[in-house]
Parts: structure tokens; C-alpha cells; sequence
């Protein structure tokens, strides 16, 4: 393949599909507030990260990949015989993911100059990444270019919609997202908040509801505007709560009928700052 795709761990793409399909995944690092650091590659145990959260004092951060790790893998794939490189990474507007791809690049384009790399700002997170990654390997079949394709996928970055769920204010709070005073109102009222990713790739909260099943309903709505518009496929990601995740996708079936729908377990990305046991829902909306 002379057109190859990089994306990073953020992206919660399956890592067989990633292997059969060439994709290179950057790992994001992983620091507990014990102090451990690790890789977000395909070693990192999940089933364990996620048995952390039985500590209410548990916490977690998350780190971008540095220039050299995008460096390594700019330098694999050219012994790959890559001459076009397509890297789709988490929203600048989260992460400073992008700029270290975009800083090893310089780096290595100043030596390889026969090769060319493009970017793809998902302005997202999540599975929202692996759409586009997906979407781009039907286009590299398609015979496009490199800079086709990234420009096609660039462009459809606001045809996915991404709403989270959360069980409580507290994750919120804890990141600076909401004052004391609206914590502490939204404990006694026991609101449970629902955020958008906003035009800029930014997490914003746009509704708030009082009962989970409702707000399962909630965010089928503003997805669909008031079941205005269909999606082509949607993803229920989902922070360790298999039964929730169920649930959505029973509702998801009742109210919209037969449409692709898969469900996929978060990494580190969405659960850092969430914490386990919520769900979001991912609307796709263009498809080549």
C-alpha cells in the first residue's frame, strides 16, 4: 500500500481491524494517580485499569504521544514503502496529539523528501477517529490521493455527532468543566449532565435530566434533532457499563429502527474523564 493511515489510541479502534487493515496506533500514556505510567498499546490490560474504579480515590490522566513516538512510525512506514501518510488523531482541542505528529513530520521531512503527510484534525475523540480511519481505507481503494482523502475526511468531521451521559458532576467538577456552585446545585437537584463535542472539538455540556433512562432518550434526540435526520451508523462507547450500553442500543432499535449499530468499550480516553459506568453516543452521518 503506498497510502497508509496513523491514528492514536484515543481513536478506540480494535486493534485486529487496525493490524489487518495496516493502521498504525500511537499510544497515548497513562498515568495513575498512584504514580504508574503506561502505554495505551495493545498490552495495556483493560479488564484491570477498569477494577481501579472500585477505589473511589482512583484517578487517572492521560498524556499525547510525543514527536519521536509519530517519528518512529513515520520511519516504519517508509521502510513499508509508504509514500503518503494520513494521520487522524484526537481533537487539537483536547489534546496536543496533532501538534506532536505535525512537529515529528517536519522533522522527518527534512531528510525523506519523497514522501508526503497529511493530517486529519478529527476534532473528536474516540470512535468518532475510526470512522474516519474507516472511511478512508474505502477511499484508498477508491484510488484517491492522499491529500483527496484527507481533505474529504477533514470535511466531514462535523457530520459526527458525539454525546456522553454521565452519572454524576463530579468528573466534570474535578476537570474545572463547572463551578462549585453549579456542583454543588446539581448535586442537590441530582443531575445527571449530558456533553456535546462542539464545532471546536471541545466537550460542552448541553442538556442535563434527572433520571438516566431519560437521559438515554435525551441524547437519541438532540442526535437525531428531535428524529429529524437518520444516521448512517451509530457507536455506543461505554465506560465499563455493558448493561447500560444495552439498554441504549434496545432504545436505539425501538425509536429508529434498523441501522448499524456497534458497541464498543472505552479505553482510558472517555473514561479519564468521566469515570466508569457512563455511555455516549456516536452518530455518523455521511458515508463514501
Amino acid at each position: 500500500m503506498s497510502i497508509r493511515i496513523v491514528t492514536d489510541s484515543a481513536s478506540d479502534i480494535d486493534r485486529n481491524f487496525a493490524k489487518e487493515k495496516k493502521v498504525a496506533v500511537v499510544p497515548l500514556s497513562v498515568t495513575y494517580n498512584t504514580g504508574e505510567t503506561f502505554k495505551e498499546d495493545e498490552n495495556f490490560d483493560f479488564d484491570k485499569y477498569y477494577n481501579n474504579y472500585s477505589d473511589p480515590d482512583f484517578s487517572v490522566t492521560t498524556s499525547q504521544p510525543s514527536p519521536k513516538d509519530f517519528l518512529n512510525v513515520y520511519e516504519q512506514l517508509k521502510k513499508e514503502c509508504a509514500k503518503e501518510i494520513i494521520v487522524i488523531t484526537i481533537s487539537s482541542g483536547l489534546s496536543g496529539t496533532l501538534n506532536s505528529a505535525q512537529l515529528a513530520a517536519k522533522m522527518f521531512l527534512k531528510i525523506e523528501k519523497d514522501i508526503e503527510i497529511y493530517f486529519v484534525d478529527s476534532l473528536n475523540a474516540s470512535i468518532p477517529e475510526t470512522f474516519l480511519v474507516e472511511e478512508g481505507l474505502k477511499l484508498i481503494d477508491k484510488g484517491l490521493s492522499g491529500k483527496e482523502i484527507a481533505e474529504k475526511l477533514q470535511n466531514s468531521t462535523n457530520k459526527i455527532t458525539t454525546l456522553i451521559l454521565l452519572p454524576t458532576l463530579y468528573y466534570l467538577r474535578k476537570g474545572g468543566r463547572i463551578s462549585a456552585a453549579k456542583y454543588l446545585l446539581g448535586r442537590l437537584l441530582q443531575l445527571k449532565p449530558i456533553t456535546i463535542v462542539n464545532e471546536e472539538g471541545k466537550n460542552e455540556v448541553t442538556a442535563t435530566v434527572r433520571d438516566y433512562d431519560e437521559g438515554l432518550v435525551k441524547m437519541i434526540e438532540i442526535a437525531t434533532q428531535n428524529y429529524t435526520r437518520t444516521p448512517v451508523e451509530v457507536a455506543i462507547v461505554h465506560t465499563n457499563s455493558m448493561e447500560r450500553a444495552t439498554k441504549l442500543q434496545n432504545l436505539i432499535k425501538e425509536k429508529l429502527g434498523d441501522i448499524k449499530i456497534r458497541i464498543v468499550r472505552s479505553g482510558v480516553t472517555i473514561s479519564a474523564h468521566t469515570g466508569s459506568k457512563c455511555v455516549s453516543l456516536i452518530s455518523k452521518f455521511f458515508e463514501f
